[in-house]
């Protein structure tokens, strides 16, 4: 048998299980590895899916970090120029050959990658009696090699390579190379352009990304009377669930460039949408810890010293009391809720979302499958979400809003059960239909 010229080691992560399913690939990994079992190196880069991302809490990709990660289709030449003519190798090689059969089907390229193409070391692990279980990590304790930051596709793509070169040294007969692994080296793959794209790698653990405020120059060039109320109001939609997302955050930078806002102004803009809230917060003329901490958070959050907030406090303490509304209103932050309220819900939730639904609508609030400009919040898992409903959302002006803020006001109204055909009638001005026994009824829509 011919002469190996050495082996990529694959590895990706993935937004679920199923490509069937539309999963997509989300983050990819190839490692060179010589015929005497040396890593020779290492390429690696998240990949914008171009949807929801999954299961985060197992694979850890950030939204905010895969929303700037170039598309599978922008990464193709790369990857099948780190491909190409050499045995391809992964652990639970079915896995990764599946999402990678899918993602080049999309782009009407054909592939060599079979059930037989790829060297498994997952099975090689098993013919070598490495250990009695199958996972990544046990394989390679078994094998006495350096634990890694398990399940990202670059640290398990070096585990992998690892491992092989173990096998190649302890075990040979049990990564022998076989005529299928041979045949995918010879594949005639398209020629594609490379390097066209740069890739992107995860924010580092503990790393803070820069305030959005950061990325306005001092001084920009003047067009007029800056647009303030748009601003305003992207900036409201911003604060609902009391965090700034990274994609928020580009959206603010880019309004105000767009409105001609330096640095300064934005900050002016920020001390006048404080001092609102804290008129607000004045309303009824008491002042509670709850408020002054939802202050705080926003100050902190527009990048305003917190001590700002005391004097702004006592500015507006004699502020004229507001009209309190007589249907029940549940609020966390900036965002509030009412019976009637339609909401949307994007990625795998940590509640499951049949007790969400049937939450919502035992106090009147509609969970719909679909977003329209009658939505009032989309409830996503990550609120950098890629998924259709969080573009939709975006598109129409919707806010999108975590999870955890958005059960906190769900929670909060379910502890107060209304009379939802009333409060409903009250909220749309319509009056009821006399029913058989002279009460009043209404439906909901």
């Amino acid at each position: 048998m011919s002469a190996v010229r050495g082996y990529a080691v694959i590895d990706t992560e993935t937004t679920g299980i199923l490509t069937g399913w539309h999963h997509r690939i989300a983050e990819i990994a190839v490692v060179h590895v010589d015929p005497d079992g040396q890593i020779t190196d290492e390429w690696w880069t998240l990949v914008n899916p171009d949807r929801d991302l999954g299961p985060q809490a197992v694979h850890g990709i950030r939204a905010a970090d895969a929303r700037r990660a170039p598309r599978f289709e922008q990464l193709a030449g790369d990857i099948i120029d780190r491909l190409r003519g050499r045995v391809v190798v992964a652990h639970n090689w079915s896995f990764d050959a599946m999402h990678l059969r899918a993602e080049f089907a999309r782009l009407a390229i054909d592939t060599p990658f079979e059930q037989q193409a790829g060297l498994c070391t997952m099975q090689a692990a098993g013919r070598a009696r490495l250990g009695a279980r199958r996972s990544l990590i046990d394989c390679c304790a078994a094998a006495g090699l350096q634990p890694r930051s398990w399940h990202t596709a670059r640290d398990d793509a070096m585990a992998a390579a690892d491992l092989l070169g173990f096998l190649l040294h302890h075990a040979p007969a049990a990564v022998a190379v076989t005529a299928a692994h041979l045949a995918s080296t010879t594949w005639s793959w398209p020629i594609l352009p490379t390097g066209t794209v740069a890739p992107v790698r995860r924010t580092a653990v503990g790393e803070v990304e820069p305030h959005f405020l950061a990325r306005l120059v001092e001084r920009m060039p003047r067009d007029g009377e800056p647009a303030v109320d748009a601003y305003f109001a992207m900036l409201e939609d911003a604060l609902l669930d009391r965090q700034i997302s990274a994609t928020e955050g580009d959206m603010l930078v880019e309004l105000a460039h767009d409105l001609g806002l330096h640095k300064n102004e934005a900050v002016a803009l920020h001390l006048s949408y404080l001092r609102d809230l804290a008129r607000q917060a004045w309303a009824d003329q008491v002042i509670t810890e709850n408020e002054r901490d939802d202050l705080l958070t926003v100050a902190t959050l527009l990048g305003l010293d917190p001590a700002v907030v005391e004097s702004i406090l006592g500015d507006e303490r004699d502020a004229a009391a507001a009209s309190q509304s007589s249907v029940p209103v549940a609020k966390a932050g900036g965002l509030q809720l009412r019976p009637g309220d339609k909401v949307v819900l994007t990625g795998s939730m940590r509640r499951g979302r049949e007790e969400i639904v049937a939450q919502a609508a035992s106090v009147g609030i509609r969970v719909t499958g679909a977003v329209s400009r009658q939505t009032r919040v989309v409830a996503a898992a990550d609120p950098d979400s890629l998924s259709g409903k969080a573009k939709k959302a975006r598109e129409l002006g919707v806010p999108v809003v975590s999870e955890a803020a958005f059960l906190r006001v769900l929670d909060q109204l379910t502890g107060y059960v209304p009379d939802v055909a009333s409060d409903l009638g009250e909220l749309f001005g319509r009056p009821g239909r006399q029913g058989g026994s002279g009460e009043l009824s209404y439906t909901i829509l």
